[in-house]
């Protein structure tokens, strides 16, 4: 008999992951709060440190960070101004009911992350199936439109309707329950297109998508009251700077859609794809 041959017992080890399994025991090394780094843990560390740096300058996944913070900013506009005009004398608020309008962001946030993802995954698989079974990182984008749509009325909302005291019900379902909803949606389909692009960096797309969002809402919260105190501004001025920031990268959607597989052909052969997930 060959000693190649495997009988039943040596099949069932293999499936069950080898006689060694389940009869170790942890030693008191695995306590330790000094562990030995691993050999590779230096040209890892500097890996995760640069590569957000050069990921950055990657038009899709710039794209995606500038969707990331626009209706993330927007959020953040709200809620930065939220107290300030429901106590005002146009709609007298106790602080207990500015406190229950929040749950306008919580439920349509809830809305927007439960919709978002399934929707265009569903339009991807359907283009997909139209083209032959050939699937493209651009055939989920035009799933944003519904979603765009709120967050441009989030924003007119929020530029006449503070200015002109509109009724409270439309001030908190279509200024705030709309940029919750675009906060969770608008992202969450940008980022899964990066990520369809460059999976292997999908970490480090969310790094990017991070910083630019907090460094934007970091001069969003210098700015926004001071603009808002100029008579002749107000917060009218507030929420258009606000949607000209947002609307950029919401504009460059129609060329990505067309030509993004060009731009994802430039960099078929970057070291991104190679990397290890």
């Amino acid at each position: 008999m060959s000693t190649n041959a495997r009988g039943p017992d040596a099949s069932s080890e293999a499936r069950n992951g080898g006689p060694a399994v389940g009869k170790g025991k942890p030693g008191k090394g695995q306590f330790s709060p000094l562990q030995k780094p691993d050999g590779a843990c230096r040209k890892h560390i500097v890996r995760d440190l640069t590569t957000p740096l050069i990921v950055f300058f990657n038009p899709m996944v710039l794209w995606s960070a500038l969707m990331l913070a626009g209706p993330a900013d927007l959020f953040l506009l709200f809620s930065l101004t939220q107290s300030g005009l429901l106590i005002s004398p146009a709609y007298d608020f106790t602080p207990g009911e500015v406190g229950y309008t929040n749950f306008a962001f919580f439920i349509s946030g809830v809305v927007g992350a439960a919709t978002a993802g399934p929707f265009s995954d569903w339009l991807a698989r359907h283009s997909t199936i139209k083209n032959n079974g050939i699937h493209e990182a651009e055939m989920r984008l035009p799933a944003l439109i519904p979603f765009v749509c709120f967050f441009v009325i989030s924003h007119f909302v929020g530029a006449v309707g503070y200015t002109h005291a509109w009724p409270w019900q439309v001030v908190v379902t279509c200024g705030f329950g709309f940029s919750g909803l675009a906060a969770t949606s608008i992202p969450a389909i940008s980022i899964a297109y990066a990520i369809d692009c460059y999976t292997p960096v999908a970490g480090e797309i969310m790094v990017v998508g991070t910083v630019m969002k907090n460094v934007l809402g970091f001069c969003l919260s210098y700015w926004v009251f001071h603009i808002a105190s100029i008579p002749w501004f107000g917060f009218t001025a507030v929420f258009l700077i606000q949607f000209a920031v947002s609307m950029l990268p919401v504009v460059l959607t129609v060329p990505l859609y067309y030509r993004g597989k060009r731009l994802r052909r430039l960099t078929r052969k970057s070291a991104f794809h190679k990397r290890e997930i």
